[in-house]
């Protein structure tokens, strides 16, 4: 056995074993216990002092504190040879090993060992493939071992790479970069590497992604009109790398080829047709061209015009006499995307297959028919009309030229209300059947009790009430009514009961300068003037309220009856308590508007303090002899009232 050259305390340590100049190199990569090694830095070794010309074999066992692995053995024996004119090669030898340890022990990756041979080797870091977007940078790399150092040649697609790509070389590897690359980039990219013991070649692709471009005629994006049953055709350029995939869809839903509607894409376009377009093919058209760089999206507007449909029915007949009929009808739903016109209105007779003209040239939706003929059957339609051309029609169905209706039921019995001197106000209910027409109006009579009917209203009255004028006072009158329809007038209503114009009868007005005349702790005293209106009626009485000054509600004061006189005391007041009074005056008819007293009263006596008048001779000196009579004479001065009983 040949000796070790080498320390058996370094961290990494071959042992030549037996004449087959083995080589175990000792890794320490796992936690240090104790006089452990500490744990490797590196996964190569450079043997060294080794013979020429010897044939070595080499193994490999990874060391913790659990003990050795399992050694791995390199498959091929390397013979040491002269270093002149030969190369160097670097071994790479990939080790996977588990070290047997406790669990809290991490377990070492992946290791390499490298050892001087002579041949070349081309360590590419570079992929088969490498995809970029365009405007990033694109970075090729390879490390490069070789004695002497390779020379190094980079292509693309076996040309010449272009000048604005950057070459690094240096004893580590090389290295191109391309900045901000575009789509003139993408190629195969060739690194070759050549010395006296051989050349090493890699190859990498580099794609250059470019997203999506879009271009569409300006007028589809404004919007293009077209006539229903022609061909619809939208046609895009794309480009992009790679080529971008083409997507219609509208209102959210995907368009694929089927029926009359047809998708056409390659790499460079995509058209969507549309043969034989109605208005459902109206809207807007989302095309979406993506590929990994990108997306990009274009709205194409399509209006499709038409004839106009059919108005909305059923037409409806309003009115029907022996020589006309009304008919109304609803504009189309759908106008062809082209306003309406016109609408065109034609009449046959229901046993007969020629149309006449009736009207054309309105936009009007309703249209009196004249100058038929009574009792035939006719059959009508209109057709709407705009600038692209006349729409399909609406038919009537056939109707005879005759009335329709029946006159109305009567009307209800009037009520006389609002009596004045010269007029009343009749009022009365709609009848109970209006025939199938709509109501007209209503005509109102009147006679004098048991004489001649006189019609009272020019025109008909649209209202359930008239004001009858011009009657006179004293008089006795009845009234009727009559309903009147398209079919003529109802029969006569019931008649009403007679009345009487005369004066109207209302409530008296206000008592005049209603005030307290005089008041004591327990009662007030009350005088007013009669009102200067009556209403028509004598009055029956007057009423007097009070209410305390901090309240809001009125009490009347007289209970059983009304107060005949313009006067009144009022008792049973509270003393100290203040007071508020008011009058109002009834006739047969009510109540008149109350008159409130514009000052309160607080209940309490009046009190009046008392006076002395002396005559003028004694407010001087008086001179009287002794013994004699003294006369002083003064004047006292009472004030009282006479208790009156009031009611």
């Amino acid at each position: 056995m040949k000796m070790c050259p080498f320390d058996l305390n370094d961290p990494m340590t071959f042992v030549l074993h037996d004449l087959k100049c083995v080589i175990e190199l000792l890794f320490f990569c796992c936690s240090q216990v104790n006089q452990t090694p500490d744990s490797c830095q590196e996964t190569k070794f450079k043997v060294i002092n080794l013979d020429d010309g010897a044939l070595y074999r080499f193994r490999v066992m990874a060391v913790n504190a659990a003990g050795e692995s399992d050694p791995a053995n390199v498959k091929e024996p390397i013979r040491v040879q002269d270093r002149l004119g030969r190369f160097l090669f670097q071994y790479y030898l990939h080790l996977f090993y588990e070290v047997l340890c406790p669990s809290n022990v991490i377990t070492s990756s992946v290791n390499e060992l490298a050892v001087n041979v002579s041949h070349l080797i081309l360590d590419a870091g570079m992929t088969r493939e490498v995809k970029a977007m365009a405007g990033t940078h694109i970075t090729l790399m390879a490390g490069i071992k070789g004695v002497p150092f390779p020379t190094v040649t980079w292509k693309k697609n076996d040309a010449e790479v272009p000048t604005r790509a950057d070459i690094e070389t240096n004893q580590a590897g090389t290295k191109l970069e391309m900045r901000f690359c575009n789509r003139g980039d993408s190629g195969d990219y060739t690194l070759t590497v050549e010395n006296p013991a051989g050349s090493k070649t890699v190859t990498c692709t580099v794609l250059v992604f470019v997203p999506p471009i879009l271009e569409v005629d300006v007028k589809l994006t404004e919007g293009i009109i077209v006539k229903a049953g022609t061909t619809i055709r939208l046609p895009a350029i794309m480009r992009g790398i790679p080529v971008p995939t083409a997507k219609w869809s509208i209102e959210g839903e995907e368009i694929v080829s089927k029926d009359n509607v047809k998708i056409d894409t390659d790499n460079f376009s995509t058209v969507l047709s549309i043969n034989e377009c109605t208005r459902n093919h109206t809207g807007t058209y989302l095309l979406t061209v993506s590929n990994p760089a990108g997306t990009k999206t274009a709205a194409l507007n399509v209006t499709v015009l038409d004839v106009p449909a059919a108005p909305i029915g059923p037409a409806n007949i309003l009115e029907v006499t022996p020589d006309s009929m009304t008919i109304e009808w609803r504009p189309p739903k759908d106008d062809g995307g082209s306003p309406v016109t016109n609408y065109i209105v034609e009449k046959r007779e229901s046993n007969r297959e020629t149309w006449g003209g009736v009207s054309s040239g309105s936009l009007a939706t309703q249209l009196r028919i004249t100058r038929l003929q009574r009792g035939t059957e006719y059959v009508v339609r209109i057709r709407a009309e705009n600038k692209m051309g006349i729409g399909a029609p609406l038919e009537t169905k056939p109707t005879v030229a005759e009335h329709s209706f029946m006159p109305p039921s009567a009307p209800g019995k009037p009520q006389i209300s609002d009596i004045s001197e010269d007029a009343v106000t009749v009022g009365w209910t709609m009848p109970l059947s209006d025939g199938g027409s709509q109501i007209a109006g209503y005509i109102i009579e009147r006679r004098h009790k048991g004489g001649k009917w006189i019609r009272v209203n020019k025109t008909p009255c649209k209202d359930l009430r008239y004001r009858v004028l011009g009657l006179f006072e004293g008089s006795e009158y009845e009234f009727r009514v009559f309903a009147e329809n398209i079919a003529g007038f109802s029969g006569p209503s019931p008649i009403s009961d007679p009345c009487k114009p005369c004066r109207p009868i209302t409530v008296p007005s206000p008592p005049v300068n209603p005030k307290v005349k005089d008041y004591s702790k327990t009662t007030a005293d009350l005088v007013w003037t009669k009102p200067t209106k009556d209403g028509g009626s004598p009055i029956l009485g007057y009423t007097v309220e009070m209410k305390k000054a901090d309240t809001e509600e009125w009490k009347k004061v007289n209970l059983d009856d009304f107060i005949k006189l313009c006067a009144y005391r009022v008792k049973g007041l509270e003393e100290g308590v203040t007071y508020r009074f008011r009058v109002y005056a009834s006739n047969m008819i009510g109540d008149g508007e109350p008159r409130e007293i514009p000052e309160s009263i607080t209940a309490q006596d009046i009190l009046i303090p008392p006076e002395i008048e002396m005559e003028a001779t004694c407010r001087e000196h008086v001179t009287v002899y002794k013994n004699r009579f003294l006369p002083l004479i003064t004047m006292l001065i009472f004030l009282w009232y006479r208790l009156v009983k009031m009611r």
